[in-house]
């Protein structure tokens, strides 16, 4: 189902559509909820964080968004792995085959766009893989490389008011950019998310199908998300399934959503 990136509901699972949250609440059982934002970074800084709680300048990162080169192609029944290299380290990262579908295989030597989460399998670090995406230029490198800087800067900026004591009225994600956090802070959760959502009330994707459809998965509070069949039924007196699947396909590969597995 899919998931938008922004709210406390929604996902999309195999099927469906769904947002990581931006919202740092913990849940009735008292558990501190896992961050889900989405944070570009570089390989190295994988490689050298802790098993646990992987945080950039202080802040807790949920997702991670890295861009390199595949070095090595691994595939069978059930995964493909691929092994992303970015000039700072090296990195696995495995994107599990979903039952039915075929998916086409990105070959050696070309450069990847990739969001998931850190994973460990014995002491080595892999990313378990939410939105796989072949980069087609090289502005989306030096975009990438400018993400990773102005996060870091962000972030920083961002704990030096809290750690003294400008806290501001938006919470902890207050101030921060699409670009950097994926979509989740700014675009935020359903329709009354904590802080307001100043970019997303005041401007778009630029095209209307992407609004559409983004809405739809923005505004669903089912954990489990919004299934693609239900998501189609809702905007198909808008538009056709191959514009609707070009909508999530742009959507997914920005970070903005992201398929979310039915354990």
């Amino acid at each position: 189902m899919w998931s938008s990136t922004a709210q406390t509901g929604g996902g999309f699972m195999n099927t469906s559509l769904s947002s990581p949250s931006g919202g740092g609440g913990a849940p009735a059982g008292g558990k501190a909820k896992r961050a889900q934002n989405v944070v570009p970074v570089l390989i190295d800084e994988v490689l050298k964080a802790p098993e646990e709680g992987f945080s950039i300048e202080g802040t807790e990162v949920g997702m991670i968004k890295v861009l390199g080169r595949v070095v090595n192609v691994e595939k069978s029944a059930t995964k493909t792995s691929y092994q992303i290299e970015d000039g700072s380290g090296a990195i696995e990262c495995v994107k599990w085959v979903e039952e039915g579908q075929d998916e086409a295989e990105i070959p050696e030597g070309e450069f990847v766009k990739v969001v998931g989460t850190i994973r460990v399998h014995g002491e080595k670090k892999n990313v378990m893989t939410i939105v796989l995406s072949q980069v087609h230029s090289e502005e989306e490198k030096d975009f990438h490389a400018l993400e990773v800087a102005y996060s870091h800067l962000k972030l920083r900026q961002l704990n030096e008011r809290m750690s003294g004591g400008m806290m501001g009225g938006g919470g902890g994600n207050a101030g921060l950019s699409n670009s950097m956090m994926g979509g989740g802070s700014t675009f935020g959760g359903g329709g009354a998310a904590a802080g307001g959502n100043s970019f997303a009330a005041a401007n778009s994707f630029g095209n209307k199908n992407y609004d559409l459809v983004y809405g739809q998965i923005k505004g669903c509070k089912d954990d489990s998300g919004i299934n693609v069949g239900v998501l189609f039924n809702d905007v198909r007196n808008k538009m056709s399934k191959q514009e609707m699947d070009n909508a999530i396909d742009f959507l997914s590969s920005e970070g903005h959503i992201y398929s979310t597995v039915d354990d």
